[in-house]
């Protein structure tokens, strides 16, 4: 208890240590707030694709649980969107773990680990897949911030996916009954993962930046990916200061203010939503 105590701490004074360096570099400006008034309909837009993005985790999440129990489209939307309140204050989207408790599932917490870990795996390695395809097609030359050739960087990607299937496979194991279900993980997660990069080109097109779908993909796509890694608070900190660094560094002109405001409203904005479910939840509890 005492180590998750410390980790956790540790955890919040990583993200305010990257927040507050991060804020030291860019350039605060809301004079460019004025542009988004021009982009109502894409802004509109960027705001309903949350509709079938939190349809299809929904979705994702019954058919997780369907040979354990039956849920209705209700329940699972509710410890969906409570679930992702947690990721905001918990390291690497282990927030997903609570939804146990919003399930009354009737399976051990170390069970539902093991399922969550499989579901966790598999949406990695189709963000992971997405990320190097966008690696290989888009015409940026990244060598000079990874120091290394494309080769390289290709056999990096290559080795993780690997290893990402390997955990998979090793993890499964023990809950056979999900071996038939991989297929339909996988559509369900480049139906999830494209709809929130969709949504975050609409950001880059709002704001006018000019970068390819392909450059999109990659640039938040590693900030996502090095957000996973435990060692912030729901990621903040670390996603901001890969996307500050890679435009920096690729010399992309941008508003970076407004592309991390805009690109962490993603995040924020469905927590109002959640928190409406959680005071319902508390006030349900008590009656």
């Amino acid at each position: 208890m005492l180590f998750k105590n410390i980790k956790y701490v540790i955890s919040i004074i990583v993200s305010i240590f990257l927040i507050n360096n991060l804020s030291k570099e860019i350039y605060v400006n809301f004079s460019e707030l004025k542009v988004l008034k021009d982009q109502i309909n894409l802004l509109i837009l960027i705001l309903f694709i949350f509709i079938p993005i939190f349809y299809f985790l929904v979705l994702k999440l019954i058919y997780l649980v369907n040979n354990l129990k039956k849920i209705k489209f209700n329940q699972a939307f509710q410890a969906t969107i409570i679930a992702y309140t947690y990721n905001l204050f918990l390291p690497a989207k282990s927030g997903d773990f609570f939804r146990h408790k919003y399930l009354d599932l009737d399976i051990t917490f170390n069970k539902f680990f093991r399922i969550n870990i499989i579901e966790k795996l598999i949406s990695l390695f189709v963000l992971l897949t997405l990320v190097f395809l966008s690696f290989l097609i888009m015409d940026t030359d990244i060598s000079k911030i990874t120091h290394l050739s494309k080769l390289s960087t290709c056999l990096v990607f290559i080795l993780v996916m690997i290893f990402n299937f390997y955990l998979v496979r090793k993890f499964i194991q023990k809950e056979n009954y999900l071996n038939s279900k991989i297929f339909n993980f996988l559509l369900f997660d480049i139906l999830i993962w494209s709809l929130q990069f969709f949504q975050i080109f609409l950001i880059i097109n709002v704001l006018n930046i000019d970068l390819s779908i392909y450059q999109t993909v990659f640039i938040f796509g590693i900030s996502i990916l090095a957000g996973l890694i435990p060692i912030s608070i729901g990621g903040f900190g670390v996603r901001d200061y890969i996307i500050f660094f890679l435009f920096t560094d690729l010399n992309i002109e941008a508003n970076i203010f407004l592309i991390l405001i805009l690109f962490n409203l993603r995040y924020l904005l469905p927590v109002v939503v959640s928190f409406i479910f959680s005071i319902l939840n508390f006030q349900n509890e008590q009656k």
